[in-house]
């Protein structure tokens, strides 16, 4: 009877292993492999003499691993606004949640082996190298993932206004911001999960600005007392702004594009910049009271919806 008990006992444990196995695996493993498709775009930078920004990305790391294939890259990151990018590459990666992304930039040497590898090329034509020497790991902390069989798109979206700072040696001009705001400054985005808003923009009552910019806040988020001021040693306004862009004059009126955005609730604000006629910067002056609407109903905040493009009209009603 003890054998007996015994082997039952043996037999039971064997089928519950082999029963729990498919589920450990299923938990912990890759399933198959997936493609991924990295993408680049930008916000703009508040100052009217630069004329291009060079970014050279050597590398691209997932969850600390380079990705197989990848061709350094020299990429002028102004040239992406407003909805447009620039693919990097894709990579086949295994299908499951990850946590990273890292960008590797070189500093030193562009993709066709010429110095510097990161530069501010003025309206001059004249170029000022950003950061001393060596690379730079640029790492977005943002879960993402890659199903079996099946395209992921990611935009990464790297904030010049953010990233990026005067400095007052004139041989120098420009250069990265602290490394801890650079690390912020990117932020990664699931293109299926994104979507659009569309407007636009007319004054009710005359703001008298040389550039205005709109920026996107979750609903909640916006302080004024702290984001129209100069943050930190680097100096950045609306630091916590998901995303800005600026207001566009055209022949058919003004609009604002803001891509890539997750679905949810978000706030608008409107400031108004002046041109400084010594050092061509924007500089902040007012935030502008806007009255924003869509299909003629008035609200104090949008709903972005992924995949989508929500059209809206915005009027400028005092300062």
């Amino acid at each position: 009877m003890k054998t007996l008990n015994v082997s039952w006992t043996k037999t039971i444990l064997f089928a519950c292993a082999v029963g729990m196995f498919p589920a450990c695996n299923k938990s912990s493993e890759p399933m198959g492999k997936g493609e991924a498709e990295f993408q680049i775009t930008d916000a703009p930078v508040d100052d009217a003499s630069v004329k291009s920004v060079f970014v050279t990305v050597s590398d691209i790391k997932v969850d600390g691993q380079s990705v197989s294939g990848f061709t350094k890259q020299t990429i002028d990151l102004k040239a992406y606004q407003a909805g447009t990018t620039k693919v990097l590459g894709t990579a086949q990666l295994d299908a499951k949640a990850h946590s990273t992304v890292t960008l590797v930039l070189d500093t030193d040497n562009d993709a066709s082996g010429s110095a510097p590898g990161c530069y501010v090329m003025t309206t001059d034509n004249s170029k000022y190298k950003l950061w001393s020497s060596g690379a730079i790991d640029v790492t977005i902390n943002k879960g993402w993932s890659v199903a079996t069989g099946a395209k992921s798109t990611l935009v990464m979206d790297f904030d010049l206004r953010k990233s990026i700072r005067a400095m007052a040696d004139p041989s120098v001009r420009y250069n990265f911001v602290s490394n801890d705001n650079l690390q912020t400054s990117v932020r990664l985005v699931s293109q299926d999960k994104a979507g659009t808003i569309s407007g636009t923009y007319s004054e009710q009552t005359s703001s008298n600005a040389d550039m205005v910019i709109v920026y996107a806040y979750k609903k909640g988020s916006f302080n004024t007392s702290t984001e129209t001021v100069a943050q930190g040693s680097d100096g950045i306004f609306f630091k916590n702004a998901i995303s800005s862009t600026a207001v566009k004059t055209g022949l058919s009126g003004n609009s604002f594009t803001l891509a890539f955005l997750e679905a949810g609730d978000y706030e608008l604000h409107f400031a108004a910049y002046t041109k400084s006629s010594t050092s061509d910067q924007f500089i902040f002056q007012n935030m502008l009271n806007a009255q924003t609407s869509m299909n003629g109903s008035v609200g104090s905040f949008v709903t972005v919806q992924s995949g989508m493009t929500l059209s809206i009209s915005s009027v400028i009603t005092g300062i």
